[in-house]
């Protein structure tokens, strides 16, 4: 038997329409991959923006604005954070998203000061879940998205805008005794060509990774009022040195060279060198007292930021041109602080060779750092102790620079050596989760 070719079997009308529906839940299921997923991926995005944009602000508040462990509830670490991640939008604008800011700290950093940020954009800790678009067809009606991020503030152990002052740091007085008289530096004492250890010398411990020292405390010293007291010529013995007393020193140049002489040495005071310093370092001294280019370079850099002056409530430095001009005042700058005690010995015993033991000295007989030493270009040099931001308020006595002792960013360099927090006064910045 035919069957004949009207049979429903082989009609072809509707075809189309199988075919089409088909396809439209196939698109649909590729618009809701495409979509669907594109937005939860850009929301993800944007809510790992918000975080590490919270936390970093965080760490830089802990760093520089709330020093207290831990932060004060709603203080100021909290409520930067918090406001800067809720600046970055995180998915479309019909939802909220919520932010948690906690101080806790990896278990790779628990000597650090830390800011993580949770930030939510999935229905829970009161924030609204994502839309979903073509995912309803599917019985998909929302998507979520979450991000964490830490940062830390850390001691910072160099930098490359290191001006050319090397400060003495603060040390222990024994005085008065033979040999040493109250309010300055008395170690070492020059006889004949050698030098001598004084018969009750004052003490100086440069600060390092577990101890602050004798040296500049964040504590004690944050916010001091500190006149560096130049005219002192690098050449001569060390002389009698007080506090405050300082050395016009060269700077790397970046280029395996020094800047040195008048013209380089008061540009350096007004601008970077660009060239990393690090705390352990050796720097040449330069081959005078420089006074009138420490003068024309602090005037120099003054006219960088004319209205910012110290408010001593406050302990800030206000009317400043920053942030429209930098991130801080250009005024801030970081000084070396010098081990007062090897250049004493160095220059009474003229010895720029004998490796210097810190804490223990250059006696006879003690293994040194190596079988010999020597200055970066020869000549006269003095180590790096610690590096301080200082806010330079001016000259005063027309050789002297006036200012304060503050906390600046830094950079960590693996060659460098670093401080315990409490002698720490450069600080960075960096996401490390």
């Amino acid at each position: 038997m035919r069957v004949s070719s009207t049979s429903p079997i082989h009609a072809e009308d509707g075809a189309a329409l199988i075919q089409v529906a088909v396809a439209i839940l196939v698109l649909a299921g590729f618009c809701a991959f495409v979509l669907d997923q594109g937005v939860m991926l850009l929301a993800r995005a944007q809510a790992q923006n918000a975080a590490d944009a919270g936390a970093l602000a965080g760490a830089i508040a802990r760093a520089f604005d709330e020093t207290t462990d831990p932060p004060a509830a709603g203080g100021l670490a909290e409520t930067s954070a918090r406001l800067a991640a809720q600046a970055n939008q995180v998915g479309d604008a019909s939802g909220t998203a919520s932010v948690n800011v906690l101080w806790t700290c990896p278990t790779f950093a628990t000597a650090a000061r830390c800011a993580r940020v949770d930030v939510f954009r999935d229905g829970t800790n009161g924030s609204t879940p994502l839309q979903a678009y073509f995912a309803n067809l599917f019985g998909i009606t929302s998507q979520r998205a979450s991000a964490s991020a830490v940062a830390w503030a850390t001691g910072a152990n160099s930098t490359n805008c290191l001006r050319p002052f090397g400060v003495v740091d603060n040390w222990i007085e024994n005085g008065p005794a033979t040999n040493n008289l109250v309010g300055e530096f008395d170690s070492w004492i020059k006889v004949g060509n050698n030098a001598s250890k004084v018969m009750t010398p004052d003490t100086y411990v440069p600060p390092n990774a577990t101890s602050t020292g004798t040296g500049y405390t964040v504590q004690a010293n944050l916010g001091a009022e500190v006149l560096l007291k130049g005219g002192n010529n690098p050449n001569s013995s060390a002389g009698a040195v007080s506090p405050g007393w300082f050395l016009p020193l060269q700077l790397p140049d970046g280029n395996g060279g020094y800047v040195s002489g008048a013209n380089d040495y008061s540009n350096a005071i007004g601008t970077c060198t660009g060239a990393i310093v690090t705390i352990g370092q050796y720097l040449p001294t330069e081959t005078g007292a420089m006074v009138g280019p420490t003068s024309q370079g602090v005037d120099a850099l003054v006219a960088q930021d004319p209205n910012a002056t110290w408010d001593i409530s406050s302990q800030a430095v206000i009317n400043s041109c920053a942030p429209g001009c930098a991130a801080f005042s250009p005024r801030i700058v970081p000084i070396a602080v010098l081990d007062i005690d090897e250049f004493q010995w160095r220059s009474d015993a003229n010895d720029w060779t004998t490796p210097w033991i810190p804490g223990q000295g250059a006696q006879a007989g003690q293994p040194g750092s190596g079988s010999s030493f020597s200055c970066p270009i020869g000549g006269r040099c003095v180590r790096v102790t610690n590096i301080l931001g200082f806010f330079v308020e001016g000259m005063s006595g027309g050789q002297d620079v006036h200012g304060r002792i503050v906390m600046l960013p830094g950079e960590f360099a693996t060659s460098g050596t670093g401080l315990t927090g409490g002698a720490s006064f450069m600080t960075a910045i960096q996401l490390i989760r």
